[in-house]
């Protein structure tokens, strides 16, 4: 959590006249102990009430000697405050940090520190040579826990994002049938077969095995070389282009549009690269771009560049809009044209 800096002290720090580099190194710090702290069961424990350091090590089975200093960043940081001798949640805490929160900011916050000091150990090397490291997947696939937390993650964003997504999405009368490209944990397919009744949904992921439920049926499949069913009513690429470098990004958008019948729709939604909100939201989108460049290979590719894919692709693309529920995702509909009028 950012110190709470005066306007004195926070104008230092923008002018030069202090380090502004101490508040990212406080962060640091301040990112471990609260990794320290969930580990320890500290924040739940402190959700039944304000203990005192020796209730807190008693309740929590640690030694008070560490427990002290350790809650000292953290109240420094802005976690826990202290009243009367007693230790309490913020606020803030009790919001993100506790596991009976309505999200469980830790989880979240633990992966992206395993990705940061255990995936970007080379991120020098990779810029100076222009190659990125890669190799995301695999490093993921090798961490259960990290994987679990991620793929939540994915699932909790679509459960977020699907009722509008659905909701800006009007589908061509009788459609029957939808392919979704990438979106392995169902959400979308769910929302748009729950809209539509009488409708079926392929889902085509690399993570996923065989299986069906109710009218979602999973296919286990590489995005660029499975074997992808076509006469589609609507095909949909939700947050998938930005884990590909561009040349492979259109290459998927072409094989999207030709899973199609013509008429046809195929929907993209997609992470912008400036998205609108708050300066945390530009500064977390910045760093999300580049985890993709240096894990992944991948980008976030401009609306414009995707929509011109799209026309590529022998589709007709409308406006993109704006997601209310989410400043840094943006969707997209495009018509595909009967081959008369391709091309």
């Amino acid at each position: 959590m950012p110190v709470e800096l005066t306007p004195g002290e926070a104008a230092a720090f923008r002018g030069g006249d202090a380090p502004a580099p101490m508040l990212d190194l406080i962060g640091l710090m301040a990112c471990h102990a609260v990794g320290a702290a969930r580990s320890l069961g500290l924040f739940d424990a402190l959700a039944a009430g304000p203990l005192t350091t020796g209730e807190l090590a008693a309740s929590a089975g640690v030694a008070p000697a560490g427990l002290e200093p350790l809650l000292g960043l953290l109240h420094a940081t802005g976690y826990v405050e202290r009243h009367d001798g007693r230790h309490a949640n913020t606020p803030a805490t009790t919001a993100w940090l506790c596991s009976g929160s309505g999200t469980d900011y830790g989880r979240i916050l633990d992966l992206w520190q395993a990705i940061v000091e255990e995936q970007w150990g080379g991120l020098a090397a990779s810029v100076r040579s222009g190659v990125p490291a890669g190799g995301f997947y695999p490093w993921l696939a090798a961490r259960p826990d990290l994987s679990a937390a991620f793929h939540d993650l994915q699932r909790g964003l679509a459960g977020w994002l699907a009722e509008e997504v659905v909701s800006l999405t009007p589908l061509p009368e009788g459609s029957r049938s939808l392919l979704d490209l990438g979106g392995g944990h169902g959400e979308y397919a769910r929302a748009f077969c729950g809209a539509y009744p009488g409708m079926s949904a392929t889902i085509v992921d690399a993570a996923v095995t065989g299986r069906s439920d109710g009218p979602l049926t999973w296919q286990e499949g590489d995005l660029l070389t499975a074997g992808l069913p076509g006469g589609q009513d609507v095909t949909v690429l939700f947050n998938v282009l930005h884990g590909f470098a561009a040349p492979d990004a259109a290459a998927l958008v072409a094989r999207a549009a030709a899973t199609l019948r013509p008429g046809g729709l195929l929907v993209v939604l997609e992470s912008v690269p400036e998205p609108r909100g708050t300066a945390a939201d530009l500064a977390f989108g910045a760093g999300f771009a580049l985890n993709l460049w240096h894990t992944q290979g991948g980008a976030l590719h401009a609306t414009g560049t995707i929509s011109g894919w799209l026309e590529a692709a022998g589709c007709v693309a409308g406006p993109w809009r704006e997601l209310a529920r989410s400043p840094s995702h943006a969707l997209v509909t495009a018509q595909r044209l009967s081959p008369r009028h391709a091309g």
